[in-house]
């Protein structure tokens, strides 16, 4: 048996026996391993970092080896396009770090901000958006100012943007358009999920109308943090088809 199945069969079987261990539970240390299971250090510490890059557990240096948790944000039609709301149907802890608002023209090169301003001026809000208080991922949200009169006053931290346009200002958010791509952020976004440098993550751009009507009302960019958040999306198909087959 070669080292690299010896940690990776290891490794399989630390995953089945951390399947339905509570998030934030410490397992066990590389000298546990040796101890335990009778390889080698460089195996049980392989093993380790293996279930790390399946993002099933959390190194702390200094502290040990924890149980990941990871929740389903789920993109669909049917769901309002708010963090807080997603992440509560998961069953988690939603929260917000805002990182600045400010007011300026769209970029005409942009091909969404000339129309989501509708003719005025935008508002950029940018967030960190936590999940029971760790980093999921980095917002960037422009939406229409001539609509959004004082909104900086009213932002803070662990404010609920979907429902504080819904509730203040009348707009209620519907999802039009989502682009995902798997994709590397620079080195500011990666600092600030946690990185100490650039690796792959899932960038989403969002498209959403005000309900209703055909006018956009937001237009979002997100890095999203894939330690934390697994993007799920659902996509139904032709009604008729269903009947047909019987799903």
């Amino acid at each position: 048996m070669t080292s690299r199945s010896t940690y990776l069969q290891l490794a399989d079987q630390l995953a089945r026996e951390l399947r339905d261990v509570p998030p934030g539970t410490r397992v066990a240390s590389e000298h546990e391993l040796v101890a335990s299971q009778g390889v080698s250090r460089l195996t049980a510490r392989a093993a380790l970092q293996e279930l790390e890059h399946r993002y099933l557990v959390q190194r702390i240096r200094g502290s040990g080896t924890f149980v990941r948790r990871r929740i389903d944000y789920v993109i669909s039609k049917d769901l309002p396009p708010s963090f807080a709301a997603t992440v509560v149907a998961a069953g988690a802890t939603p929260g917000t770090k805002l990182l600045g608002v400010c007011r300026r023209a769209p970029r005409p090169e942009h091909p969404y901000e000339p129309e989501v301003a509708a003719g005025g001026e935008l508002v950029e809000v940018r967030r960190l958006n936590l999940v029971d208080g760790v980093v999921a991922g980095v917002w960037t949200t422009v939406l229409p100012g001539n609509r959004l009169a004082g909104i900086e006053e009213r932002l803070a931290d662990d404010v609920s943007l979907y429902t504080l346009l819904s509730q203040a200002y009348g707009m209620t958010l519907r999802r039009y358009r989502h682009h995902v791509s798997l994709d590397v952020p620079d080195l500011e976004v990666a600092a600030l999920l946690g990185d100490d440098a650039p690796r792959p993550c899932w960038y989403a751009e969002s498209l959403n109308r005000i309900g209703g009507t055909r006018q956009l009302g937001e237009y979002a960019a997100t890095w999203s943090n894939p330690r934390v958040l697994r993007v799920v999306f659902e996509i139904e198909g032709d009604a008729a088809i269903a009947e047909d087959t019987g799903l």
